[in-house]
């Protein structure tokens, strides 16, 4: 009888066989897995990233128009009050599309902040003021215009002590939906640079205020 098994024995050439050779000698049975298994891995983590990213991005841009409607309706309370204290010349704040940066209103002859106005001159500089407060040109950051509105547009109307302050900005949204103005008959793309012009996402929000404010 032999003393030990040759490599063409029967045993050897079995299933069982080849198991007790494989564990007996460290032969493993795995081949390519490791690389499938990572990048199977790599995927779920790439695509997770994105939407991840996708969820911020988002969400910066919904914080952003909240801001953009927190000033405005800033803005809007501000000419109603300046309106309040000097009620006696409501008709002189009356204003079509103010913001419109090829129409601005001209330098008022005098400063109400550092000299006595009347109150015809108050309602113009506070109308002058206003309109700068709307564009952000009274904030200057590295020489660019800080803070206001993007692509401002407001009408201020009065009659009888009802008044009635609209504003309008450029929004960015996933899907279009223009809202109508009552404050000019300019379109969704009003004051925008011609790449935004060709912006089909861009559409406008729209704020508008009435109260009444009785003459004193």
């Amino acid at each position: 009888m032999p003393c030990c098994l040759m490599g063409d024995s029967p045993l050897y050439a079995s299933p069982i066989g080849r198991v007790k050779a494989q564990a007996k000698y460290g032969v493993s049975v795995e081949s390519g897995m490791g690389m499938l298994e990572y990048l199977l891995a790599l995927l779920i983590f790439s695509t997770g990233m994105m939407g991840l990213m996708s969820a911020q991005l988002v969400a910066k841009k919904v914080a952003y128009e909240a801001s953009q409607r927190s000033t405005a309706t800033a803005l809007g309370r501000d000419i109603v009050e300046r309106m309040r204290t000097n009620s006696g010349q409501l008709e002189a704040y009356r204003a079509m599309a103010l913001g419109d940066t090829a129409r601005l209103l001209p330098l008022p002859d005098a400063d109400c902040n550092i000299s006595t106005c009347t109150a015809l001159q108050l309602a113009i500089f506070d109308l002058w003021q206003w309109e700068s407060n709307l564009l952000g040109i009274s904030g200057q950051r590295n020489g660019a215009s800080s803070g206001g509105l993007v692509s401002p547009r407001a009408c201020i109307s009065s009659d009888g002590g009802e008044v009635s302050v609209t504003i309008s900005w450029l929004v960015s949204s996933v899907v279009q939906q223009p809202t109508p103005s009552t404050c000019s008959a300019e379109d969704i793309g009003a004051g925008a640079t011609p790449s935004e012009s060709n912006d089909d996402t861009l559409q406008r929000r729209q704020l508008m205020i009435s109260t009444y404010i009785g003459r004193r």
